[in-house]
């Protein structure tokens, strides 16, 4: 009676190892996210279960077996195990299997008792497996340790699995992941191309410039003469770089009172002054992503110390508070003005300048991009268009010329108030011709006209009118050079000479013409 209980109670501690056993493994496996981390786990578990001397894991790649873990001491014979093993290892039955690793790491083939052999089976496909040596003790294996090994090896078919569909989901992601960043790469490529119009190269070496300051995070100056586009450039840059998702704040230095400036770019507590409400400034607005800061130049001095502060620490403080806040701005500056100017003139500090200007874009004029000129005013022209509903019926080609020729000192934004004004003083179905365009861009290409043609020197002015008579006399002389030289009180070889300095010539036809 009291053997047969000893016996249960031995049994029952048995099942309750077992369990323990079990769970411990299962903990451990749910932690790993890769195959070798899983297999060398199970064999530091159940090799100190077990006892055993060695323990091996096998995992199969395109049917090959390969060792995934090893604990003994024939480490170097375990390294060549996928050499020593048979072709026809995976052909083998369990037995047979278990026979072969045996004789590759030196144990008794004959001894099938006194070591351990399990597959490890996902879908019904061995994935791999799992192989115990001689017992430190020298016992052998039992049914129940069997048992044990088979239910570790069923829970970690399953994690095996988990592991290799988590594997799929992350390469999936990881793919989506590059085709969603090449998509976006793309989007705004193309939105760069419908932001920054024209087809010149300053254009095109622009673009190029903002897709490579998109990749960085330092302050960007963005200099260029009025009516450019520094503020779309600035736009363009934000929206192609990682910030893009964050929020773009733009502010303008030479819109703001000077007395306001510090509170609108750092912020304000409630009750500094009477009526004063809390307010976040600039820089806490633009946290994470990007703040434009148009004019800098008309910044005053006693606020750009702060700033300085602001980019070297990364810290605001509202005007009011104690404490400060961290913040996380890009800086885009612009400005018309020459700033080494400022600097001369102690209206700009130099430490901020070099602050700023880590990298810089110089916004060509439109004068220098004339052929973007006919692109642009047909593209502000479709948009006037669509948001009146009715459409000019487009730029005549001498209209066209004409823009071309003229050098738009307000630039872009100039040219743009011109079709605002085709599109007030125009209606459905017309044409703009060129008695349609401003007086004074009519005016000033007159006078450029006269200017051009005007002599630019008394050589000029003679050589002009000696040009003229001698291209007369040619026509009424009907090209008889001597009767010519006659005419003129000229030598027929002075007369020759004349005609070859200034480049003239009369043709058979009768024709007498000036290159």
């Amino acid at each position: 009676m009291v053997e047969e209980l000893q016996s249960k109670i031995w049994q029952l501690e048995r099942q309750v190892f077992q369990l323990q056993t079990l769970f411990e493994v299962a903990q451990t496996l749910n932690r790993c996210r890769q195959p070798e981390e899983l297999y060398s786990q199970i064999l530091a578990i159940m090799a100190g279960t077990f006892g055993a001397r060695e323990s091996l894991a096998l995992r199969f790649d395109e049917g090959k077996p390969i060792v995934a873990a090893y604990r003994g001491g024939q480490e170097q014979i375990a390294k060549n195990m996928h050499a020593t093993l048979p072709s026809t290892f995976l052909q083998g039955s369990t037995r047979q299997q278990k026979h072969m690793i045996g004789e590759a790491l030196g144990e008794s083939g004959g001894d099938q008792d006194f070591t351990l052999w399990e597959w490890i089976e996902v879908r019904n496909q061995p994935v791999g497996g799992l192989f115990f040596g001689k017992k430190i003790l020298g016992e052998p294996y039992t049914s129940n340790d069997e048992a044990l090994l088979r239910a570790v090896c069923s829970y970690a078919a399953h994690v095996l699995e988990n592991i290799t569909l988590y594997q799929q989901l992350e390469r999936a992601h990881q793919r989506l992941a590059a085709e969603n960043l090449a998509l976006k790469q793309q989007v705004r490529q193309e939105a760069l191309h419908q932001q920054i119009i024209g087809r010149s190269r300053p254009v095109e070496q622009l673009r190029q410039m903002i897709v490579n300051y998109a990749r960085s995070e330092a302050p960007v100056l963005i200099t260029g003469e009025t009516g450019t586009g520094k503020e779309l450039v600035a736009r363009a840059i934000h929206e192609a770089s990682s910030r893009a998702s964050g929020p773009f704040i733009a502010i303008n230095c030479a819109a703001i009172p000077e007395n306001l400036v510090e509170s609108e770019f750092f912020g304000i507590e409630e009750g500094v002054a009477t009526g004063v409400k809390r307010r976040m400034g600039y820089f806490e607005q633009a946290h994470t992503g990007t703040l434009f800061i148009d004019e800098i130049g008309d910044m005053p001095v006693s606020t750009q110390v702060k700033l300085l502060r602001v980019l070297q620490d990364g810290v605001v403080r509202r005007i009011g508070a104690r404490t400060e806040i961290p913040v996380n701005v890009r800086i885009v500056a612009a400005t018309h003005q020459n700033l080494q100017q400022l600097i001369h003139e102690n209206r700009f500090r130099e430490d901020l300048f070099y602050r700023i200007s880590v990298l810089e874009i110089e916004v060509p004029p439109l004068r220098e991009r004339r052929e973007d000129i006919a692109v642009l005013a047909q593209h502000f022209l479709q948009q006037k268009n669509q948001a009146r509903g009715e459409a000019i019926a487009g730029i005549a080609p001498e209209t066209l010329r004409l823009l071309e020729q003229y050098d738009w000192p307000g630039n872009i934004r100039e040219l743009e108030n011109e079709v605002e004004r085709w599109n007030a003083i125009l209606r459905k179905g017309d044409r703009v011709l060129p008695e349609h365009l401003s007086p004074r861009i009519v005016k000033k290409m007159e006078y450029g006209a006269a200017a051009s043609d005007a002599p630019q020197s008394l050589r000029d002015a003679v050589d002009r009118l000696e040009r003229q008579m001698i291209l007369k006399t040619l026509q009424e002389a009907g090209g008889n050079k001597s009767e010519v030289a006659r005419r003129l009180g000229l030598s027929r070889l002075g007369l020759q000479r004349k005609m070859e300095r200034l480049k003239i010539r009369y043709s058979e036809g009768g024709h007498a013409a000036a290159d």
